[in-house]
């Protein structure tokens, strides 16, 4: 059917774009005006962060506690806190170290002059690691969910991003090697391992990919730190990243001293945006005891039926199910999370 031609010959379809593009200017210009609630050099701070182009710009903000400290924010942190400010999720509190809170659970925190976050169970994160959807799903929606206590407990974390998931099994006791391609993403995990000397001891951290091949690779991303970057996407940057297959990270973690055959569970958890359809053909996958994969199947045009199959013909058990949104819009079967329990193990 032709597109409707309103009075003056205006495709309804145009009018559709202008008035999402007024609303959204519209709705930028409030939160740009809202933020003297927050920035006491709100004005210039706004101007800067609106007319950069690029998110990896970093600039100088004052935020409206007695202190009168000022911090380095990225560009997409400014738009984060502003806008969550707007909408009611970030709540400025400027009670001693503790500058604010988001969610009603996340606490942001000054510590010597820098800003971090506090979640839920304690664990301490820098700044740039503030991702909402990645670290909602990891402490407020427990995706990851194992145990309550995961002692003698060894978790391969493949696509560890910045040691989210590392330090949220760490707290609960369990081992974890954390192998992460990216540079900057590794970079800021070294960070977040650093701000809990607790739980760093409990963590190997790798800066590699697992493949199906022993190499490098180029791995794309978008952001400075980036959850969705992939070597099946097409992005602005471009990072060379060293690859290895999954029996060959056993075999690293042998020269190390870690034999993952002395834990009482061992757990293979990946979240590599396509990389687990290379790692389905390693045959060390028989020496875990859960496989839990977010796969990624639209990046590489394949369903988790292909996983399910291998690892069920391995022994294990498996079952598909949405961890957010996206898996049900663009369907279960290309996107979500495939959770694998070897068959004569119960699940604690």
């Amino acid at each position: 059917m032709q597109a409707v031609i309103l009075a003056g010959g205006i495709d309804s379809n145009i009018l559709v774009v202008v008035y999402k593009l007024s609303m959204n200017l519209i709705r930028k210009l409030r939160v740009f005006l809202k933020s003297r609630e927050l920035f006491r050099n709100w004005f210039s701070a706004g101007l800067k962060y609106y007319l950069s182009r690029y998110e990896l710009d970093v600039k100088y903000i004052k935020i409206k506690c007695d202190n009168n400290r000022g911090y380095m924010l990225t560009r997409y942190m400014y738009s984060i806190i502003v806008n969550a400010y707007y909408d009611g999720l970030f709540k400025l509190l400027c009670d001693g170290d503790l500058v604010g809170r988001y969610g009603g659970v996340v606490d942001l925190l000054d510590k010597d002059g820098r800003l971090i976050l506090r979640m839920p169970d304690g664990c301490l994160l820098d700044m740039d690691s503030f991702d909402p959807v990645i670290l909602a799903e990891t402490w407020l929606h427990e995706i990851h969910y194992l145990g309550f206590d995961l002692t003698n407990w060894i978790v391969l974390d493949i696509g560890a991003f910045v040691g989210d998931t590392a330090l949220y099994y760490a707290k609960r006791g369990a081992f974890v090697v954390a192998v992460e391609p990216l540079p900057n993403n590794y970079e800021t995990m070294m960070k977040n391992l650093g701000l809990n000397p607790d739980l760093k001891p409990r963590i190997v951290p790798i800066n590699a990919a697992v493949a199906g091949k022993d190499g490098f690779i180029d791995v794309k991303y978008d952001g400075r730190i980036d959850g969705d970057a992939s070597a099946y996407t097409t992005s602005r940057f471009t990072a060379r990243v060293r690859t290895m297959k999954l029996s060959t990270l056993i075999k690293e973690l042998e020269g190390m001293g870690i034999d993952i055959n002395k834990f009482k569970v061992r757990v293979l958890k990946t979240d590599c945006k396509g990389c687990e359809y290379e790692v389905e053909d390693d045959d060390a996958l028989r020496l875990f005891d859960i496989v839990k994969i977010e796969y990624s199947g639209y990046l590489v045009n394949k369903t988790y039926h292909v996983l399910k199959e291998k690892l069920e013909a391995m022994g294990f058990r498996c079952r598909a199910w949405a961890h957010n949104d996206i898996a049900l819009r663009i369907g279960l079967d290309r996107h979500g999370t495939l959770t694998c329990i070897k068959q004569g193990m119960l699940m604690l």
